[in-house]
């Protein structure tokens, strides 16, 4: 069998359905994590991976949904958080075979990042790396990041990925009616950070029914250059006598099928309340079709958590600049006035801003500053600055790409760059290849 990449580029692959349901049915209850019965109950774990091979996934999703320490604890289970993730990819390696790739499940933490929450980029990335190691250990094809509503969590999740294993990345998250997450995040830019980040694929799940997926798709397709993945709900949930209940049928669900693939989705399958016979209904649909080729989009766009801006060399923009090279403005970072400094650009009329450090080798509180730009400015930013360790953790911790200057003189080291997935800018800020 191919790897996954491969197979992706060349036809639309299945994915299956919905894991918490399915055992709820076979009698989880609501005060357990699933994930406690990849050791307490495995034949039940493999018969549901069984079911949806059988349907015709060619992508089974482990039972690794919640699985990160912080969500484990609630259940007194933190201290088996490999244990548990280690047996959930094990279970659906014993069911897949050799024709049927395992894509390790791997969900938000359930924590709100600064400022509004205690959550940090350095907390969210050793927690992710966590689970990630198990997972990477017991030999999974693919790791995906699914029902993520900040760009900010998504971004510590595939740099742990990335840093931690070579597993190729789906990230997917959920969208409200607005095509935005929860935390405000457009669909625009979660693709342009995603796919400049190395991740393999990018989508959406959970959110409603494929009716309320299909336009944060379009709005994806228009910027990626990467094949797209959906797994929506059956339908929105109903409470019938005191259960959730989801009445949209199999053949209703996979009548957007076409529509999806036509909008560049390579990967699909079902979220809640989906179950083998949707899966089934998907295949048959599937079957129908020849998925057209993927389209090359442009790379040069920079995206801010909530904006984004393709710089196109024949294109004149609306760049402010903010100068911190001036003392008042480098005291103003030394004591974390942050607010101050940005207040008078946060509600500016501009395209991008250019934040300019020049050569000023300063040592302030990076994270309070992103932290506070993510909150104020909407705009994309493009940065300059000749030191080597503010762009690195600038780079690090902004949940946008960021588009960098880069001069003669500049002592940056490129492939740190490229790493995170920043565009290259000249001076006249035209995208650069480098």
């Amino acid at each position: 069998m191919s790897g996954f990449l491969s197979s992706i580029l060349e036809k639309v692959l299945l994915y299956d359905g919905s894991k918490g349901v399915m055992l709820q049915m076979k009698g989880l209850k609501g005060s357990e994590a699933a994930e406690s019965w990849n050791l307490s109950k495995p034949e039940e774990v493999k018969s549901l991976y069984r079911a949806y091979k059988e349907a015709g996934s060619d992508v089974i999703q482990t039972n690794t949904f919640p699985g990160n320490r912080i969500t484990l604890e609630k259940h007194s289970l933190g201290d088996k958080t490999y244990q548990l993730n280690f047996a959930g990819v094990k279970l659906a390696q014993e069911v897949a075979g050799e024709d049927t790739y395992v894509a390790a499940s791997v969900g938000p933490t359930g924590r709100m990042f600064e400022p509004a929450g205690d959550l940090t980029f350095d907390k969210a990335y050793d927690i992710f790396k966590e689970q990630l190691r198990a997972i990477d250990d017991a030999g999974a094809d693919i790791v995906n990041f699914e029902t993520f509503t900040d760009l900010n969590e998504m971004r510590a999740a595939i740099l742990a990925a990335k840093e931690t294993t070579g597993l190729p990345v789906i990230a997917s998250l959920t969208f409200n009616e607005n095509c935005r997450t929860l935390s405000g995040n457009s669909a625009e830019a979660c693709a342009i950070v995603c796919q400049s980040l190395g991740a393999a694929v990018v989508g959406a799940n959970c959110s409603g029914g494929p009716d309320s997926l299909m336009e944060p798709i379009r709005k994806m397709y228009a910027v990626a250059s990467i094949p797209l993945a959906v797994k929506a709900n059956a339908g929105l949930p109903e409470l019938v006598k005191g259960e959730t209940v989801y009445k949209q049928k199999p053949e209703q669900f996979s009548s957007y099928t076409k529509e999806f693939v036509e909008n560049g989705v390579r990967l699909i399958g079902g979220c809640c309340g989906t179950t083998p016979e949707f899966i089934k209904a998907l295949k048959e649909e599937l079957s129908k079709l020849q998925a057209p080729d993927l389209q090359v989009r442009s790379t040069s766009g920079i995206a801010s958590p909530f904006n984004h801006l393709d710089m196109v060399n024949s294109q004149e923009y609306s760049v402010k600049t903010l100068s911190l090279k001036e003392d008042s403005m480098v005291e103003m970072l030394k004591n974390g006035d942050f607010y101050g400094l940005l207040l008078n650009y946060k509600s500016e009329t501009m395209d991008a801003l250019l934040m300019d450090f020049g050569d000023k080798d300063l040592a302030f509180d990076v994270w309070g500053l992103v932290t506070n730009i993510s909150f104020l400015i909407k705009k994309p930013l493009i940065i300059k600055s000749e030191s080597t360790e503010l762009v690195d953790k600038f780079l690090r911790y902004y949940p946008g790409r960021v588009g960098v200057v880069i001069s003669e003189d500049m002592k940056l080291s490129l492939s740190q760059l490229k790493h995170y997935g920043c565009l290259f800018l000249n001076e006249n800020l035209e995208p650069m290849a480098i």
